[in-house]
């Protein structure tokens, strides 16, 4: 029961840590049988509060009133985030947008939190690697002040760059702020470190080498620290060389923070 984060009570409406628990293990099980090999399925993650808790969500909180700004979420999952700044946070429906490639997450969403009658316009499919993705946000929000990406830089190693010049485009007329998590390493190197995991291409940066990728797009200040509880083991990994390989077995979650 500790897989569940007791803060996502509210979201369910006077259900149980139990009931929830359990509702959380079907919708798991639908999600394992449509082959999807992510860890928020696997370890449970998806009834787990991740923004809020971000060592750096306080910068969001001295930088800009949260309730009066538009969010757009990529990497949404069941968004429990999203649902956590709607329902805990004060944001309008209308000003937070999450988006995922898996219809079946954010359907799964729907059936997880009962709540499709409300939400429904607060999620869409869309793909970070689709042409038109900054104009279908824009087409979704007024303007976008905070963008959050919660594990997903490390499974875009091809689009990642493009991907973090688009996020900066879609902030730096509002002077908005970039946040989120990423698998990394805690080394000095500067290049990051690319490798597979069960097949899937996957990229792990260090403070460094994600630093320069910021400041590269445009990106002013650029905060980040690492998360030492999350560290995992290397099963499923095949690096580019034993050397890596043994770097990537040590990864960990790394916080980030960039202002536009």
């Amino acid at each position: 029961m500790d897989q569940i984060d007791p803060e996502v009570l509210p979201l369910f409406g006077g259900l149980s840590l139990e009931q929830v628990y359990e509702k959380g293990r079907e919708i798991q099980q639908k999600a394992l049988e449509k082959e999807f090999n992510y860890r928020c399925v696997e370890g449970f993650y998806f009834l787990r509060i991740g923004l809020r808790k971000n060592p750096l969500f306080e910068h969001i909180k001295l930088q800009k009133a949260l309730q009066d700004c538009c969010i757009l979420e990529v990497g949404c999952a069941f968004g429990i985030d999203g649902r956590d700044l709607v329902f805990s946070q004060g944001v309008k429906p209308e000003n937070y947008l999450g988006i995922d490639i898996s219809s079946t997450f954010i359907d799964l969403g729907f059936e997880l939190f009962e709540d499709k009658n409300t939400m429904k316009n607060c999620f869409a499919v869309k793909s970070v690697g689709d042409e038109d993705f900054s104009a279908f946000v824009k087409s979704k929000l007024k303007r976008v002040d905070i963008v959050v990406a919660t594990l997903v830089l490390h499974v875009i190693p091809k689009e990642c760059k493009e991907f973090v010049d688009q996020v900066y485009q879609l902030l730096e007329p509002y002077q908005g702020m970039f946040i989120g998590e990423t698998m990394g390493i805690d080394l000095p190197d500067e290049e990051p470190f690319y490798f597979e995991r069960h097949n899937s291409p996957r990229v792990c940066h260090t403070s460094v080498s994600l630093t320069k990728l910021f400041q590269s797009v445009g990106f002013k200040r650029v905060e980040t620290t690492f998360l030492s509880r999350w560290r995992r083991g290397g099963e499923g990994i095949t690096a580019t060389c034993k050397e890596d390989e043994e770097k990537v077995k040590n990864r960990a979650r790394l916080a980030f923070i960039a202002f536009a």
